[in-house]
């Protein structure tokens, strides 16, 4: 057998090739990981042990959803290259801390098993498994996804969900959605930037998230560009269209801190395997899911619909593929720089042929 080969469960070659590739995801996991770390340790700051219980058990069900639905259909398991795990933490950290784990573990099982499996791996997908699965638990199960625990006293942890000592809080979609605002005090806006409202646990503590954009912003730049289009469009409606009547100030704040928005951009749109291929199509597939995530807050049977909009946005990702890219108007001002140059040069050796003429 030759030394750049090596089986696989079901008798096949893995490939150097195929190795390379599962290196690339691997590091594109471990990039995602690692801004999913500060929105994780917020979550257990806030909410308590209940919420790394939670993020165990996600993690653990989408690993064994991975393993044993390709071991069903005589594939390799591709554990290993982290998407699992990946999504495992992002549908967790989108759902409130008071959640039964049961509802972490549907919402991961249909991920896995409905939207990554049938699509091969993580390189090969036409929709963000996680959105998938956010999608379907909030269309099935909707007073779960948004039943947003008040915060905890610290050191405590949250009661779940239908228990005696479960308190509902009001998050900031549900302000928005009752036209109610924060306040415009210091202090109020404060909070919001820290987390100390109610809502996703792992998407409440917008200085933790912004530190993911850097992140994104170093690391990932060609995510970035998608992510950027999502929130400056989600803005541009905020300010235009202000749900609130305090001030458009308040209505972008508690737009884009609000809800998934901010984590939604980060986790869900900005996924490697389905960007659109060139700049402005990266630039216009996050501004169209800004916009569907806008549209769905506004007139949609839920309070927030993020994960419709990525869903959508990605079923597009085609059209967006046909876009330029960024150096398409750079090679068509030198084209144009060129086509003037000839032309001036031809108008020159007009004129002194001319002279040449006229002095013979």
């Amino acid at each position: 057998m030759p030394r750049d080969t090596m089986p696989q469960a079901d008798g096949r070659l893995f490939t150097e090739e195929m190795k390379a590739l599962l290196r690339t995801t691997q590091r594109q996991m471990l990039d995602r990981l690692v801004m999913l770390a500060a929105p994780a340790v917020m979550a257990w700051y806030y909410y308590g042990s209940r919420a790394l219980w939670l993020l165990c058990v996600s993690v653990l069900t989408a690993c064994v959803c991975e393993a044993l639905g390709r071991k069903a259909v005589g594939r390799q398991p591709t554990l290993r290259d982290l998407s699992a795990v990946v999504i495992g933490v992002t549908i967790a950290l989108c759902l409130p801390a008071s959640s039964p784990a049961w509802l972490v573990m549907l919402a991961d099982g249909f991920a896995v098993l409905v939207a990554k499996l049938p699509f091969g791996t993580a390189r090969s997908l036409l929709f963000s498994p996680a959105a998938a699965g956010l999608a379907f638990v909030t269309v099935c199960l909707p007073q779960y996804v948004f039943a947003y625990p008040v915060l905890p006293e610290p050191g405590e942890s949250v009661p779940a969900f239908g228990t005696f000592a479960f308190t509902e809080g009001v998050s900031l979609t549900q302000l928005l959605e009752n036209r109610a605002t924060v306040g415009g005090a210091f202090s109020n806006y404060l909070a919001v930037l820290l987390g100390s409202y109610p809502g996703p646990m792992g998407a409440g503590c917008v200085l933790a998230l912004l530190g993911a954009l850097l992140y994104l912003l170093v690391r990932r730049p060609r995510q970035f560009t998608a992510a950027a289009g999502f929130l400056a469009t989600a803005a541009l409606c905020a300010v235009l269209f202000p749900r609130v009547t305090a001030g458009r100030g308040q209505s972008l704040a508690m737009e884009l801190c609000g809800g998934m928005l901010l984590f939604g951009a980060l986790f869900l749109l900005s996924e490697e395997s389905f960007l659109p291929k060139t700049f402005y199509g990266r630039l216009a597939f996050g501004a169209c899911g800004g916009l569907f995530t806008m549209l769905f807050r506004w007139f949609g049977a839920y309070e927030e619909g993020v994960m419709f909009a990525v869903l959508l946005a990605e079923a597009l990702t085609g059209v967006f593929d046909r876009l330029p890219d960024a150096g398409f108007l750079r090679r068509h001002a030198a084209r144009l720089r060129r086509k003037k140059r000839r032309a001036e040069e031809s108008e020159e050796a007009a004129q002194l042929q001319q002279g040449g003429a006229a002095d013979a």
